[in-house]
């Protein structure tokens, strides 16, 4: 088995696309997040499958308002394999309007 990260760092928005290749299966293993201060603007860190079946699949995976309880350090664990063939994304959104520093990171394996 081999086991790949995306990493992304910054302070704006995060926008982050992990798309799988034609021709292959990658099994999401966990995503992580650091925020380097607690959010207080209301907003949604969102975890979504854009499949490429079409938008009829499409399937909210995650979402979580960061600053309801002050959250800096989210680990998320699909609560079942979850595994992404050949044209599918995972899309990772969130706006960071506070512009707090961040370190995001996907990790799979296929």
């Amino acid at each position: 088995m081999s086991i790949f990260k995306q990493a992304t760092k910054g302070a704006g928005a995060i926008a982050a696309v992990v798309e799988v290749p034609i021709s292959q299966i990658y099994k999401i293993e966990h995503v992580t997040l650091h925020l380097s201060a607690a959010p207080t603007t209301s907003e949604d860190f969102t975890i979504t499958l854009d499949a490429n079946a079409g938008a009829a699949y499409d399937t909210l995976l995650q979402t979580t308002d960061l600053s309801s309880s002050s959250t800096t350090d989210l680990v998320w664990y699909p609560d079942a394999s979850l595994h992404l063939t050949g044209g599918d994304a995972l899309d990772i959104e969130y706006l960071n309007t506070d512009g707090a520093l961040y370190g995001l990171e996907v990790v799979w394996s296929c």
